[in-house]
């Protein structure tokens, strides 16, 4: 039975049916089924009300938002001394958080989501402490005498429970590495930050995001979509469109363009058509020609695309079989129309069939060209969920609940309005406004005098010489008068224009303490107080749109599954300068459930605000700058906090470093002491010797005089040899202590740099391994 509207002509094939029954026919019968639901829902209308959130962005006066005051009696008056101008107050506020946007990092992580990613850890796990307690008996056997020599030289091992707290700290699967650089890699080949600003922007205006998603020629592509080019529908508790029943991208194109973007899929035939259609009138091939209402209503040539995505109901079937290896019960998806091998239903294997959803796309081009209408080939699925499938196309409305969507830039239409009126309110105020004049009777110039005379002494010395005496002519003293034309209310309007603006910026959460505008007497804490305030109403719309974000880049590896089936190997630029490869194993990619997590970026930058804080009072306390400088350079809060941690760490090895040289230095300075406190008791053991040799000598004979005179120079130098070499052991000893602080200061000059080495290795590395290649 089909699926029909009783209020409307369209008429929804059915699509639980056999693939056999889905032909050419009943595909573009979808398609046009689609195309006309979305006609009838008033594609158009939403199309002129969108568009006219961009036009006031953009700061176009629409005349008939101001009709009332421009025709206030049912007619328009001509040569009136002003007219409606725009004062953009919207631009400026989303400017404003589109500056900020572009200031929030993306912090993502990548995980892996399988059924066996708790095992695999657990068998690492195992494996690296077997390992550790292999080395530990190697240890013993090498220390204990008489056992059996190993090859395996002694080292230093961690306990089995440190390993296993660093191990539930640290572990990576490595499939998540996998799909961290993959998705690192996609971010920068495909400018994703530009176009998550792209996106940002038309949040912001129309209230609306959309995004589609896809393999092109075996590369993953990401496109933001104009929301004026999209319709589509979905449960009214589903938020994403990726989860709804169907959407469609229209788009206008010139021939040439239609013709590279989709020449593997149309025949010569329709090529000439497209070059050269047949159908020359309105409404049948070309866009704007049936569209008068477009702003583009002479550039006929451009044609009318659409593309068209729905789920169909298809029969799959799960075969399970036994693994011939392990005996394991396996499970794979086969098509409806599988025939089993006789090998496989003798091992026991059996097929369930069972009718799940599938993603069916179509492209009609003008009127009546249908190219690529059948399933997708990139079909998002589940490895645990068979059913559940997702349109290559993504967006979200800001407020659709329970009634009409509403944006930023829409809810700021009434106050813009009355902004441009009061300006013009007061523009004809100033042209009425003549100021202060005085009121003189023309007789009162002096009958030689003409007009220019009698102003110029008026200007000159401010007197007017008047003659009430004069015969034949009445003149009342009391003739002159003033006359204020002045108007009093132009300050009304300069107050009423300043309520406006407190008005729009109270609403849109973007306050002039936010802009940096600051008043006289504020100090710092109430200033910090109203930007916090602030940026609580804003940060919905940047907690809604960083989910779309998140739900993009899951879509991005999942696709990237599709288009790197042969594997995947390139090199690619990180944001810090630095080369990143990617090498991409396809079985271990494709058999990966990855899931993202992002983090809250307004947090992160509160959080890297503080630490920028602290920066000086770092380099002060010892912190290398180089570590400091790369903490500010990183987006990620964990990185930063990965990064102190390994300058705390430099600072203890570098503090440990210095206490060992202090403590060598006293221990050489004691035994540099005693070894003096030696040399001077032997010298005098020896002076007080050499006095008992000399009183003997004397005593035996004094014809030995010259005996004891050499005796006592061989004594002499005996002692200057000894003291020299101990002033040389002494000197020797000062040395050492010495070369051990300049050893000390080497070793922290290394730790600084031991970043900058570590990187400046790897790059080398890399370009010998790229040359050898």
């Amino acid at each position: 039975m089909n699926i029909q509207d009783t209020n409307t002509h369209y008429q929804i094939p059915k699509q639980k049916i056999s693939r056999s029954k889905k032909t050419e026919k009943w595909g573009r019968e979808c398609v046009e089924a689609y195309i006309s639901l979305s006609d009838i829902g008033g594609f158009t209308s939403r199309r002129g009300n969108l568009t006219t959130l961009y036009d006031f962005y953009n700061g176009h006066i629409l005349e008939e938002d101001y009709s009332y005051v421009l025709k206030p009696y049912g007619k328009a008056r001509r040569n009136f001394p002003s007219k409606i101008r725009n004062y953009p107050i919207i631009k400026p506020i989303v400017d404003l958080l589109l500056g900020e946007k572009a200031k929030r990092p993306i912090n993502y992580t990548v995980a892996v989501a399988n059924a066996d990613s708790v095992s695999i850890k657990e068998e690492q796990k195992k494996a690296k402490i077997m390992k550790i307690m292999q080395q530990r008996f190697i240890n013993k056997l090498n220390e204990t005498e008489g056992a059996p020599p190993t090859n395996t030289a002694s080292r230093e091992v961690e306990m089995p429970q440190h390993i296993n707290e660093l191990f539930e700290s640290s572990y990576v699967d490595k499939r998540a590495s996998i799909g961290q650089n993959a998705l690192s890699y996609l971010m920068y080949h495909q400018n994703i930050n530009h176009k998550f600003q792209k996106l940002w922007f038309h949040f912001l205006v129309s209230g609306e995001a959309y995004t589609h998603r896809g393999v092109h020629n075996n590369e993953v592509f990401y496109d933001v979509v104009n929301p004026l080019d999209v319709d589509y529908d979905k449960d009214p508790d589903v938020d994403f469109i990726e989860d709804g029943d169907w959407a469609l991208i229209r788009k206008d194109a010139h021939a040439s363009t239609i013709i590279d973007i989709y020449r593997d899929y149309l025949t010569p035939i329709q090529i000439d058509e497209l070059e050269n259609p047949a159908e020359n009138q309105d409404g049948t091939m070309l866009l704007y020609g049936a569209n008068p209402s477009s702003n583009r209503g002479g550039r006929s040539r451009l044609i009318e695309v659409i593309t068209v995505y729905w789920k169909s109901i298809s029969k799959i079937g799960f075969m399970s079989y036994p693994d011939p290896e392990t005996g394991d019960i396996e499970q794979i998806e086969v098509p409806e129309n599988y025939k089993m091998p006789s090998e496989l239903k003798k091992a026991g294997a059996v097929i369930e069939f069972d009718w799940v959803p599938e993603v069916w796309e179509g492209t009609r081009i003008g009127q009546d060209t249908f190219i690529k209408v059948g399933p997708t080939t990139n079909q998002r699925r589940s490895l645990n969920n068979p059913g559940l499938c997702k349109l290559p196309v993504n967006g979200i409305k800001y407020s659709e609940i329970n009634a009409d969507n509403v944006s930023l830039v829409q809810l700021g239409v009434p106050y813009q309005i009355n902004y441009n009126i009061y300006k013009y309110r007061m523009e004809v105020a100033i042209a009425k406004s003549k100021d202060i004049i005085a009121q003189f009777d023309i007789n009162m110039i002096p009958k030689k005098w003409d007009m220019d005379k009698f102003m110029y002494y008026i200007d000159a010395i401010g007197i007017a010489w008047v003659d009430y005496n004069k015969e034949g002519i009445q003149l009342n003293p009391q003739h002159q008068t003033v006359m204020d034309l002045s108007i009093k209310t132009i300050q009304q309007y300069v107050i009423l224009l300043d309520s406006i603006l407190l008005e729009w910026e109270k609403l849109s959460g973007v306050n002039r303490q936010r802009q940096g505008q600051t008043g006289e007497y504020e100090g710092k804490g109430i200033t910090q107080q109203a930007i916090m305030q602030s940026s609580h109403i804003t940060e919905d719309y940047f907690r809604k749109i960083s989910t779309l974000e998140e739900k993009d880049m899951q879509a991005l590896l999942d696709y990237s599954k599709v288009a790197w089936v042969q594997g995947k190997k390139t090199s690619y630029i990180m944001p810090d300068g630095t080369v990143e490869y990617l090498a991409i194993n396809p079985i271990d990619h494709m058999e990966s459930e990855y899931g993202i997590f992002v983090t809250d970026a307004g947090q992160d930058i509160n959080k890297k605000q503080k630490v920028e804080a602290l920066a000086q009072s770092m380099i002060q306390n010892g912190v290398p700058a180089s570590i400091v400088a790369e903490a500010i350079d990183s987006d990620s809060f964990t990185q930063i906090k990965e990064k102190i941690a390994k300058a705390e760490k430099m600072t203890q090895q570098l503090q440990q470093a210095q206490e060992q040289a202090q403590n060598e230095l006293q221990e050489k300075q004691i035994q540099v002491q005693q070894e003096k406190m030696a040399f001077e008791a032997d010298q005098n053991d020896k002076d007080r010797a050499t006095q008992i040799e000399v009183a003997l000598i004397q005593s035996d004979s004094t014809d030995t005089n010259a005996a004891m005179k050499a005796g006592l120079e061989q004594l002499e130098i005996r002692r200057k040899s000894e003291a020299d070499r101990s002033k040389a052991n002494f000197e020797k000893g000062k040395i050492e202590i010495d070369n051990k602080k300049i050893a000390a200061d080497i070793k922290m000059n290394n730790d600084d740099n031991s970043v900058e080495q570590q990187k400046i290795a790897a790059m080398v590395k890399a370009k010998q391994n790229g040359s050898n290649q």
